[in-house]
């Protein structure tokens, strides 16, 4: 155990003086000097304050590299419960991205830095025998997926290939992608009239009802009957679906990528659609 050589090694990562290090703990510069210089140790005591002020675990600051699967799942539920809503999700995007440079250690080293996130700008995918991850990190359209290898292969998918052609079928009619975004748009189980719809999309009156059938491929639900003044109304709703706005996000990924700088790792060598269902 190095614990001086650790502290300088933190120390100037934060670019700290011995000084500044010293007037946090509470001892003279002159201590922070021997320790680091392997002439003493701090005491036990100030491991903790030593540690806090470097930013960094107990275990690092001693050397111990070792993680226990226990500790670290626990760290990370720990960082997100503590942090605000609004933080949240972007904490968990960020701790995704050191996942996926971690899937990259066999080749890269890479160091973690606080602000690399405001940084980033790159698309990455590892692609496998085992599954296959996407993360972007475009600052308009952030995400991260993982699609790890069924027991039984992606083989399904083909299964459902009449479902695909119907939403890309709708995807494919004009009025019904305006009326998703507009839809999609809204509060969520944004209730309306096809009257108000096709008036906000420009829908001709002979393509709303076949609008509105298609739309039911994207959360659409039945229509209710209303009375409102004694007249008859019928009112649709919006549940706006989460799976959709993953496909649509996919697609936008599809088609920044192809002129996006890539971080890759391929080495699949299994078809994706293998069906070992038989």
């Amino acid at each position: 155990m190095n614990i001086g050589a650790n502290i300088k090694k933190y120390r100037q990562k934060k670019d700290m003086t011995q000084e500044m290090l010293a007037s946090i703990v509470g001892v003279t510069g002159q201590a922070v000097s021997k320790w680091e210089c392997g002439e003493s140790i701090p005491d036990g005591m100030l491991f903790i304050p030593i540690a806090d002020a470097l930013e960094v675990s107990l275990d690092r600051l001693c050397g111990y590299e070792k993680v226990y699967e226990y500790d670290a799942y626990t760290a990370i539920q720990n960082l997100i419960i503590n942090l605000s809503e609004s933080e949240q999700m972007e904490k968990v995007r960020e701790i995704c991205w050191q996942t996926q440079k971690a899937l990259f250690s066999d080749n890269l080293k890479f160091e973690y830095t606080p602000d690399e996130m405001e940084k980033l700008k790159y698309m990455s995918a590892i692609t496998n025998d085992y599954g296959f991850t996407i993360i972007s990190n475009q600052h308009d359209l952030p995400f991260y997926s993982l699609f790890p290898n069924p027991k039984k292969g992606f083989g399904s998918i083909i299964k459902n290939a009449e479902h695909y052609h119907k939403i890309f079928g709708a995807l494919g009619d004009e009025y019904v992608l305006k009326a998703l975004f507009a839809l999609y748009a809204k509060e969520f189980n944004y209730t309306f009239e096809k009257e108000v719809l096709a008036q906000e999309c420009e829908i001709p009156e002979d393509k709303i009802d076949d609008v509105l059938n298609k739309l039911r491929l994207f959360g659409l639900r039945e229509p209710t009957n209303y009375e409102i003044d004694s007249e008859p109304r019928t009112l649709y709703t919006i549940w706006q679906k989460y799976s959709i706005m993953s496909v649509l996000i996919m697609l936008h990924e599809t088609v920044y990528n192809a002129t996006s700088f890539h971080l890759q790792a391929w080495s699949r060598k299994t078809p994706f659609l293998e069906d070992k269902t038989t």
